[in-house]
């Protein structure tokens, strides 16, 4: 057991060894203060993701800034990015207190394209049919081929974060369409899996991800706003 002190903001390489033996030894890279989320992502041309800032609250007087727009496109308050073109470029926060920066990458060729809903995602009331993020090909905007296909929908579905909820694929037999369902989990869920969600702010932006399983390299996301709800229990009723 041993126990550390952040003495500053930065990131540290901790090295964990038997007897200062190289080859017996573990590394971890600590990082302290704010920091940009997702942290060095990589992207294809034509998806979009939602960048945050972990660790400060000053992102509501800050701004967000790309290094090139020709590759990424920054809406400067919100931090909602669109992958415009292939290259790599850094996106930056500043506010008065914090300067921040992560490095993004896009990648060209096929990807897949994931809408969002219109609707508010939420999980007061529960939605026992899920959100339903469209699925489909950037580059024909074909719907994806599942003939013959003996394992389901030839895509996984996964949701950042992902204590929010979580994702399977679905497609409509009836028109072809692909989707991704997103199920927030419950506020009785929440509130006892994750205490520390009290402290948060009660609404943050969910990234659902798609990519095809047999080729990970072809994907794509998209973000919306998620505002939660919380349950308190008492004399064994449920209030909202």
């Amino acid at each position: 057991m041993f126990c550390l002190k952040a003495m500053r903001h930065g990131r540290a390489l901790l090295r964990v060894s038997i007897d200062n033996h190289p080859q017996k030894s573990d590394y971890m890279l600590i990082s302290v203060g704010a920091y940009v989320h997702p942290q060095n992502p990589v992207l294809h041309q034509g998806s979009s993701i939602n960048f945050s800032v972990v660790g400060s609250d000053d992102q509501a007087s800050g701004h967000w800034h790309s290094v090139n727009e020709s590759v990424i496109v920054l809406h400067t308050q919100s931090g909602q990015a669109e992958a415009v073109g292939e290259g790599s470029t850094q996106v930056s926060f500043e506010s008065s207190n914090v300067k921040l920066r992560t490095t993004v990458t896009v990648l060209p060729g096929s990807t897949l394209v994931v809408d969002a809903p219109k609707e508010m995602l939420t999980n007061v009331p529960f939605p026992s049919q899920g959100f339903s993020f469209s699925v489909k090909f950037s580059d024909t905007n074909d719907k994806i081929n599942t003939v013959g296909s003996s394992k389901g929908a030839p895509y996984d579905c996964r949701v950042d974060p992902p204590f929010v909820g979580y994702a399977k694929p679905w497609i409509d037999l009836d028109t072809g369409n692909s989707f991704c369902l997103f199920f927030p989990y419950s506020p009785e869920h929440l509130v006892r899996t994750i205490p520390k969600l009290k402290d948060m702010k009660p609404y943050i932006y969910v990234s659902i991800n798609a990519s095809m399983k047999e080729h990970s390299h072809v994907s794509g996301s998209a973000s919306a706003l998620f505002v939660g709800g919380f349950s308190i229990m008492q004399m064994g009723k449920v209030i909202d």
